[in-house]
């Protein structure tokens, strides 16, 4: 289960570093909550780990380039065959998350977060590769950069930068990125929250003949065979299509519950026109592109619960209600992101990690990226293959130690468990009760589960 043999071929100008980095994952991979040191156990090897880290031939680039390597392995190897008919589509969720180093005043090269001057840590723009059913195959980019203090708080300035020095480029050279590496016979869709929701991005989108589906921000100017409007009246002149069920899960930053939500779907398309101010500072953008839109809007939310409402704009045909319902589909994996996010800062405890160099910090953010993915693969795959045997995760004597510690028995049952039970399993060493009304275990217990069970691997090694 912890192995990361797949990371060795990483080009840090020495072959012996590169199996060092693989031996590295697999050893923080055993607590990933605790400190380097902890995690590792030993002094000698924490050195060398930390020496590792330092090493300028180790950089993040290096780093997000294997990690790149293997996810595209990962979704080649969900292919069926390089003849199949249909070409396999993948999501690739993208969104920026602030890493707070505040308490690390004295670290070299931190910069401002965006809600304070005075707080200091790292961006990290990351694009997560999903399938349509929603397993993670990792990341395809990782982009990590810290601000000027002295252009804190100049947004107004900032827009009349060229799109290339602006921070929103990071979506640009995300989706260049994700299209020059991956092989042509898979189907990408770019899938952004509202902050992705860029004129230029549409634009460079159609000029690499990609796909994107995005939230919308902005209510834009529209112009198509009924004349000149705007985005929103356009939206509410659609008539509503049907009605669909989606899953909300809970977000504790706004308070909102884990529910099924009743929703109205619209869909239509339109074009939607260039900025006044793209028109004097980027002459070369189409004047228009054109759009389909699915709007979203939720019927009798609970009481004290805001209403989902979504406007997605997408460059994909959507023309029948059952298209529409697939973008809808394809937009509720975003939140796997987020959940991405969350277990970086909350099971790997990223914001924790100390160094007197901001440089060695984005490198442990993209090591623990790596096992960030790892937790949330092990979560899902037990929900997408729940009858197929654990031997794909575990070994024979790993998941039958899991057995006995998880039952508490020494009898051996009579056929292999399944994915779905080793899964559970490892949950329930984590604090996962397993009710009915639980559901399926998710990555906080999974995570604690797997601290608790490569304790044991370990201890029962020795014994």
């Amino acid at each position: 289960m912890n192995n990361y043999d797949e990371y060795s071929n990483a080009v840090f100008g020495d072959k012996r570093r590169s199996k060092r980095f693989a031996k590295l994952l697999g050893q923080l991979a055993k607590n990933a909550a605790a400190s380097v040191s902890a995690a590792i156990g030993n002094y000698c090897q924490a050195k060398a780990a930390y020496r590792f880290i330092g090493n300028d031939d180790v950089t993040v680039e290096a780093i997000t380039q294997i990690t790149r390597e293997v996810t595209i392995a990962n979704i080649l190897a969900d292919k069926p065959n390089e003849d199949a008919s249909e070409a396999l589509t993948v999501l690739v969720a993208e969104d920026t998350t602030s890493v707070n180093y505040n308490g690390l005043k004295g670290t070299e090269g931190l910069g401002p977060l965006s809600n304070s001057k005075t707080a200091l840590g790292v961006q990290v723009h990351s694009a997560l590769a999903i399938s349509e059913e929603g397993g993670v195959y990792g990341l395809l980019r990782q982009k990590q950069w810290t601000r000027s203090v002295e252009g804190f708080g100049q947004s107004i300035p900032n827009r009349r930068k060229p799109t290339e020095e602006k921070e929103s480029y990071k979506w640009i050279e995300t989706i260049e990125t994700v299209e020059n590496s991956i092989p042509g016979n898979i189907n990408v869709i770019h899938v952004c929250d509202r902050e992705g929701d860029m004129y230029e991005l549409f634009c460079k989108a159609e000029e690499l003949k990609t796909r994107y589906l995005c939230r919308r921000r902005i209510n834009r100017n529209t112009k198509d065979e009924d004349g000149t409007g705007k985005l929103d009246d356009f939206v509410k002149s659609l008539p509503v299509a049907g009605t669909t069920e989606i899953k909300v899960p809970r977000d504790s930053h706004t308070g909102r519950v884990a529910r099924t939500a009743k929703v109205a779907v619209k869909y239509g398309k339109t074009k939607i026109t260039k900025s006044d101010t793209l028109l004097r500072t980027n002459k070369e953008l189409p004047n228009a592109v054109e759009v389909y839109v699915v709007t979203v809007e939720e019927i009798d939310a609970p009481e004290g619960q805001e209403k989902i409402l979504w406007n997605l704009i997408t460059n994909v045909p959507t023309e029948t209600k059952e298209e529409a319902l697939i973008r809808i589909k394809w937009y509720t994996q975003r939140w796997k992101i987020e959940t991405f996010h969350h277990t970086l800062k909350s099971g790997c405890k990223v914001e924790e990690l100390q160094s007197e160099k901001a440089e060695r910090l984005e490198k442990l953010i993209a090591v623990y990226s790596i096992i960030a993915v790892q937790i949330m693969h092990l979560t899902m795959i037990g929900r997408l293959i729940p009858d197929a045997s654990c031997e794909l995760l575990l070994d024979e004597e790993e998941w039958q130690l899991l057995y006995r510690v998880s039952n508490k028995t020494r009898e051996m049952p009579e056929e292999t468990p399944s994915v779905k039970e080793a899964v559970r399993m490892i949950a329930r060493l984590g604090g996962f009760l397993g009710r009915k009304s639980d559901g399926d275990p998710g990555t906080t217990v999974i995570w604690r589960g797997l601290t608790t069970f490569f304790t044991i691997v370990e201890h029962a090694t020795y014994v």
